[in-house]
């Protein structure tokens, strides 16, 4: 364009010929000519087009992404997971009480039936892969899948899985499965299989533990640094094609977060939870047979073995004529109550300094209730041990995303046998379950990005209710929900997030 300028500027008058035999006078210098190839519209258009062509031919070749053939969508798929190697080592006392007394137990009310081993050390090593996926298909609706190790059958709060079974594949499946939908910011509402909802620890809510329902949850800005929450939620647990008494959790939280610098955080939230059908009730008259067998509802009430852990006090539900197998269910309701406390200090940045604190209360435990359900009076002496405590204290970076990063904790926890339903606890802390008390310690650092090296130690014993019976010979005996049982748990493992 410059040269087409330049060409088409007039050119200067040429100096009048001098007359025969006068002296030349002097001439401006030759203007230089300047040949312009000139394209039309028609043929710009063409090379933009072809040049255009040849970098979306080598963008196929080469896998670039091509936006003619990927839909807009796929640009808010956001992937993650993480990878988890760990070597445990489980330190059992050498006086913790035989597990074939626990095994033995037929009458109500029972504690731990399902101990198979209290004595012997055990060292192991375990895997955890998760692999998900949240896609954004609008401003207002959000989808999310995730596939994680673990029993598709058993251990609702863990995804870990023993390695050792030879050449055999680990199981995979799905472990959540949600659709959001968020009409205004910090307002939800989310169905499918999900998170717990709530603020929480892991005292009541276990990282791997995944619940199926529908949860709502709202934010609300009340002044400059501070903001109200509130979460509400109905899970199915169990359902039965023939009978009523589906099995459900119920809760509902509110919070509040203050930031009143920038170097404080306190959070703070009170809870309460309702888990519907979960007590044990026992049968009255023997199982129906004949025409009648597998049309009726019958033992729904049990708490199956596949999810009980240990530490909730039990009752047999069989019928006062059965000679069979015990079946157990749970003794107590589970109405809990919670409040969770928090509070973090920004003042050394980078590091940050945390404390917590999770408190619980089972408000569904009576005794007269128990009595009635387990039809016996074996149950009446029983104590209420229903309260759970946990306090942690937290040092280090915030997130351990970048090489150099770290972070330390020190906990100490009391979990009484009735203050949540076992099933459901973390499985790190004396083997899972409740009835125990105990400290942790530990410290993770990163070694590369989003790649970490933990240590972790646990020692946990048995809670004592101190009830204690004398037969006719004078020896002195306790129920077993007292026995000795003392583990140490030592973790190693190596994490990688993505």
């Amino acid at each position: 364009d410059a040269a087409r300028r330049q060409a088409a500027a007039p050119a200067p008058v040429p100096a009048a010929t001098p007359a025969w035999g006068a002296p030349p006078a002097a001439t401006a210098a030759a203007k230089p000519v300047v040949r312009v190839p000139y394209l039309p519209e028609t043929a710009r258009t063409q090379m933009k087009e072809d040049i255009r062509n040849e970098i979306l031919a080598t963008a196929r070749d080469e896998g670039w992404t091509d936006g003619r053939v990927l839909p807009a969508w796929t640009r808010a798929i956001k992937i993650e997971g993480d990878v988890r190697v760990r070597a445990q080592a489980d330190l059992l006392a050498d006086d913790n009480l035989a597990p074939e007394v626990f095994r033995a137990q037929s009458d109500s009310p029972a504690w731990a039936p399902d101990l198979t081993n209290t004595r012997v050390d055990r060292g192991r090593m375990t895997l955890r892969a998760r692999l998900g996926a949240s896609i954004k298909a609008s401003d207002s609706v959000t989808a999310g899948v995730r596939v994680a190790t673990g029993s598709t059958t058993s251990g609702a709060s863990s995804e870990s899985v023993t390695m050792g079974n030879g050449t055999q594949r680990i199981a995979i499946g799905l472990d959540r499965a949600w659709l959001r939908w968020e009409p205004q910011q910090g307002t939800s509402l989310e169905g499918g299989r999900m998170a717990a909802p709530f603020e929480r620890t892991d005292l009541l809510f276990p990282e791997d533990l995944s619940l199926d329902g529908v949860a709502a949850r709202s934010e609300l800005d009340l002044s400059p640094g501070l903001y109200g929450f509130a979460s509400a939620g109905y899970f199915a647990l169990e359902e039965f094609a023939n009978g009523p008494r589906d099995k459900a959790l119920l809760g509902a939280q509110v919070g509040l977060d203050w930031a009143p610098d920038g170097d404080w955080n306190l959070r703070g939230a009170l809870g309460y939870y309702n888990f519907r059908n979960v007590e044990g009730v026992r049968e009255s008259e023997l199982p129906p047979s004949g025409a009648l067998a597998g049309t009726t509802a019958y033992q729904s009430s049990a708490y199956p073995a596949g999810l009980r852990l240990k530490g909730n006090t039990l009752i047999n539900l069989n019928a006062p004529a059965s000679t069979a197998s015990p079946v157990w269910g749970l003794a107590s309701r589970f109405r809990p109550v919670n409040l969770t406390l928090g509070v973090v200090a920004h003042h050394l940045r980078p590091i940050d300094l945390g404390l917590s604190l999770d408190l619980v209360r089972n408000t569904g435990f009576e005794i007269a209730d128990i009595v009635r359900r387990a039809g016996t009076n074996s149950v009446a002496d029983l104590r209420a041990n229903t309260n759970g405590v946990q306090a942690r204290f937290t040092v280090g970076h915030p997130h351990l995303d970048e090489a150099g990063q770290w972070q330390g904790s020190l906990a100490w926890r009391r979990f009484g046998r009735d203050a949540w339903i076992d099933g459901l606890t973390d499985t790190s802390w004396h083997g899972g379950g409740t009835n125990y008390q105990g400290f942790s310690l530990g410290a993770q650092y990163a070694f590369d990005r989003r790649a970490t090296l933990g240590a972790r130690f646990i020692s946990t014993r048995n809670l004592d209710d101190g009830v204690r019976y004398t037969d006719s010979a004078g020896n002195v005996s306790g129920n077993l929900s007292s026995a000795p049982l003392r583990i140490e748990t030592v973790q190693l493992e190596a994490t990688l997030k993505f």
